[in-house]
């Protein structure tokens, strides 16, 4: 069901409710830019692509938030009866939440591919920008409380100070300045003040149940409230109105008694609740999500994370720790499916870990997909009616497609938190780009792995691949992880040999080798350079640090930018292509897949595949054979 501003208090019941009932939830978000990742190196620590993320991320936002809201229950005893192994009963609930921002003050970026692929796949911006949910984090969501609490005791204190001043027999005198924070009346607005007057003069000596004092802005009508109050306080009652172009307007009405402007004071304290959740919006929701305290799935959902908590809740802190705390604070069980497709018996069965490929690999043996049911009618979706990049469906998606994976564990659907199979997989955040240690662990410390096998190397822009590989051709095998045109990772598959790299690797004008401890001394020696921030950018050419610049995520050069989102494709400069063929291709050879794949990226958000793409910016990562492993450790 989608959710707007139009139909969101009369739905928000039933989600709150829909939320409590519900065994786990599955999430996805569409945002208007991706945070870039060209900053971030294959042997990062999750640590510092954390960093990196906080100081680099433009504030992008989330402009469509799905959420899922699955049940399970236990067969009922007829079930049991018909099917000696019944399974339990799992059905679902669906919101799309189209979400935009409200106010002057809120500013925001927006990614130029970004919004584009949305509008490729058919988003409806006219409905985002006209009926788009409001949001407010916790220290704005106070102040509008606050601001609200004290406007409304001020007029509950003034209907009060009017009834008791009706009391007294002395008339206030026409004139007569009562208020020493009266505003002065500039001179260019004291005949509209005049004519106010001489209107409601007119008013009073009429049959008239109202008058509609409009045309006038938010200063001259507090200068015609200020008249009224110091002129007609005993004669007149005012409330403020909205007229049909939503301007702001002025209704006079004859002198109410105390108990009728009490009255009328307690339906606007309604309507003022009422906009106040409106514009509080979808943070309601999420905060009543996070008290649920139940679990949450996501599919390569380090982004709507990162986006969801500082959109709706609290600014990214820029400690990392501060950041584990402050999101088990508020989702204390989270399960990313795609950090689940790295285990080893997963992976022998599903190939790709894009959502989509997932789906299918586990709609057949030897996954099962229970059948899911809707609630209602209007909360469902279909596979038969792919809505693709909608976050309501993909949410949906990623539902179905962790109730595929956890068959493979036979996991208990009622106890998923305490299932022992998915113990190793709470809380561990994929991160896309990593070599060894690819996720963010919440409840601890990441696993940290010896780096002595590793060397940065930087050579002349002529060579390509092969002509690393042999001058490490010594030592064994080796793994290249390209970092631009000159610099890169290599990796030894011998990691006895590691001792002897910088003693006997051959000697080449403008080549340099460096084991990787001195390669994060040369991070942290850099001017301005911070531990754990910008760590990975490098020197300028030239410099023996041997680390090259990263571009700045503001300043992309037109055409580098990588596909976002999938069957998002981007053409790129003929610079690019010739790096590629310098990498071991000849010219004279018709591209590979590989080299088509490296000059037009399709990769998505949650799409983004290992070691199946091209990773922008002049990166490129080299394709590794597919193998089965023993264990996730060993993956």
């Amino acid at each position: 069901m989608d959710i707007t501003k139009q139909n969101f208090l009369e739905q928000l019941p039933s989600i709150r409710q829909a939320i409590q009932n519900a065994t786990f939830f599955a999430m996805d978000c569409e945002f208007t830019g991706l945070a870039s990742d060209r900053t971030i190196f294959p042997f990062d620590t999750p640590e510092e692509v954390y960093l990196k993320m906080v100081e680099n991320s433009p504030p992008y936002i989330i402009v469509q938030f799905g959420l899922c809201a699955f049940r399970v229950e236990p067969p009922s005893e007829e079930e049991e009866e018909e099917k000696k192994d019944g399974q339990p009963r799992v059905s679902y609930q669906c919101y799309n939440f189209y979400c935009y921002p409200k106010g002057r003050t809120n500013v925001f970026s927006c990614q130029g591919e970004s919004m584009r692929f949305l509008a490729d796949n058919g988003f409806d911006f006219n409905r985002l920008f006209r009926e788009g949910l409001s949001y407010a984090n916790e220290t704005e969501e106070q102040r509008y409380r606050a601001d609200l609490k004290d406007r409304q005791a001020t007029r509950a204190a003034n209907i009060l100070a009017a009834a008791e001043s009706d009391l007294t027999e002395e008339e206030p005198k026409v004139g007569e300045v009562n208020d020493v924070n009266m505003i002065p009346v500039p001179p260019e607005h004291q005949q509209q003040v005049d004519d106010t007057a001489a209107s409601i003069e007119e008013f009073l000596q009429s049959d008239r149940q109202e008058l509609i004092v409009g045309s006038c802005n938010a200063f001259q009508r507090k200068l015609i409230y200020q008249m009224i109050e110091q002129r007609y306080q005993r004669k007149v009652s005012t409330s403020t109105v909205s007229l049909e172009n939503n301007q702001k307007a002025i209704k006079v009405e004859r002198k109410r008694s105390t108990e009728e402007e009490q009255a009328l004071d307690e339906q606007r304290r309604t309507r003022e609740n009422d906009d106040l959740e409106t514009s509080v919006g979808l943070s309601l929701v999420l905060q009543e999500l996070a008290k649920a305290r139940k679990l949450i799935i996501g599919h390569n959902m380090l982004l709507d994370l990162f986006y969801v908590l500082r959109q709706f809740f609290k600014p990214l802190p820029a400690d990392y720790q501060e950041f584990k705390k402050l999101t088990k604070e508020y989702f204390p069980l989270l399960l990313d499916t795609k950090y689940l497709c790295t285990n080893a018996e997963i992976k022998v069965n599903v190939n790709s870990s894009v959502l989509a490929h997932v789906y299918d690999a586990v709609s057949k043996a030897p996954f099962s997909i229970p059948t899911v049911h809707p609630e209602l009618p209007d909360y469902q979706y279909s596979v038969d009616d792919e809505k693709k990049h909608e976050a309501g469906y993909d949410a949906y998606l990623t539902g179905l497609c962790f109730l595929g994976l956890v068959s493979k564990f036979k996991a208990n659907l009622l106890q998923l938190p305490k299932d022992p199979n998915l113990k190793h997989y709470l809380n561990r955040i994929f991160i896309t780009r990593l070599t060894d240690v690819n996720y963010i662990y919440l409840n601890g410390k990441e696993p940290t792995q010896t780096r002595e096998h590793i060397f940065y190397a930087t050579f002349p822009e002529t060579w390509r691949t092969g002509d690393i590989q042999n001058k490490f051709k010594p030592f064994g095998p080796v793994h290249v992880s390209w970092l631009d045109n000159t610099s890169a990772f290599v990796a030894l598959h011998n990691r006895s040999a590691a001792s002897s790299v910088l003693k006997m690797i051959g000697y080449h004008s403008g080549f340099k080798v460096y084991n990787f401890a001195q390669f994060t001394q040369m991070k942290l020696q850099r001017p301005g350079a911070k531990r754990g921030r910008n760590g990975s950018s490098s020197a300028s050419p030239g410099e023996d640090a041997g680390v090259r610049s990263a571009q700045p995520v503001n300043q992309r050069p037109s055409g580098e930018e990588k596909g976002q989102k999938e069957g998002q494709k981007i053409e790129r400069p003929q610079t690019i292509t010739t790096a590629a063929k310098r990498k071991g291709t000849d010219e004279a050879t018709p591209p590979t897949q590989a080299d088509k794949d490296a000059a037009a990226a399709t990769a998505t958000k949650d799409d983004e595949h290992d070691n199946d793409e091209d990773n922008g910016g002049g990166w490129r990562t080299v394709k590794k054979a597919r193998k089965t492993f023993t264990d996730n450790n060993d993956w």
